[in-house]
């Protein structure tokens, strides 16, 4: 049995007992979390930047809410990557917009598979709610080890050095201090602390926001074992479909 008929058939199991799970939970549209009636599609850009500068200051170790809920249970782990999936989740644009994943490349290749992936060399203007990917060794690879969330569409700065306004986990304070903070800066596209590798425009668009969305609906009311067990699974699979090839660059907080 292939690995992606064992993938499907243990989301099939999944999405069985979830369902059976919320048969006697209160209704999903009378959750407190539900968006207004004015409330579209195109407010998740501006939604998931709301959801991530709520979290402006937060300092903790590196087990922490975050590495809880998209591991189910405590564990120190790198959360740059797994604080993007939790703001898309809470936006409402989990599974279908931005991918859930615990790795900075592991999020971006999702992206570039599906041609939402623009190299930072490219003429493409970031706009909010995009993802952007960091360099932090700065050494002119296109290696990724850091991850942010894009807070104001295009370039600040000057032509011969643009700037971009974004907000990550796992990083450092605005004094660059420790590396266990969410913190919004504005970064150089090619500062002497960390290159922009690229950018991607998440399909927003596919997402039903926070009334709809079923990746959402399942991630908000999944046990924890169950998370516990398919973030276990979904590494495997991603282990097993990539290719030989050096060890991927190891994430450093910026």
């Amino acid at each position: 049995m292939n690995s992606k008929r064992i993938f499907f058939r243990l989301v099939s199991f999944l999405l069985v007992m979830v369902t059976a799970f919320n048969i006697a939970a209160p209704s999903f549209a009378a959750d407190e979390t539900t968006p207004t009636e004015t409330e579209t599609v195109s407010d998740i850009p501006d939604k998931i930047v709301e959801v991530a500068r709520a979290q402006i200051g937060f300092y903790e170790s590196n087990i922490n809410q975050f590495t809880k809920w998209y591991y189910g249970y405590d564990t120190d782990a790198y959360w740059c990557t797994i604080f993007v999936s939790w703001c898309a989740a809470q936006a409402g644009a989990i599974g279908s917009a931005v991918p859930k994943r615990s790795t900075v490349d592991g999020m971006r290749q999702w992206f570039i598979k599906r041609g939402y992936y623009h190299p930072a060399t490219s003429d493409y203007v970031p706009q909010k709610g995009d993802i952007v990917f960091m360099n932090t060794e700065v050494d002119g690879t296109d290696n990724v080890h850091h991850v942010e969330i894009i807070t104001e569409s295009g370039f600040s700065g000057t032509k011969r050095n643009p700037k971009i306004k974004c907000i990550g986990g796992n990083t450092s304070n605005l004094n660059y201090e420790g590396s266990e903070y969410v913190t919004e800066k504005t970064r150089p596209v090619n500062g002497s602390r960390a290159t922009m590798v690229g950018y991607a425009h998440p399909p927003y668009e596919n997402s039903e926001g926070l009334a709809g969305s079923l990746h959402t609906l399942i991630d908000m009311t999944m046990p924890a074992f169950i998370k516990f067990i398919l973030s276990k699974f979904i590494s495997l699979i991603q282990i097993m479909q990539t290719p030989s090839q050096p060890a991927p660059a190891p994430e450093v907080p910026a």
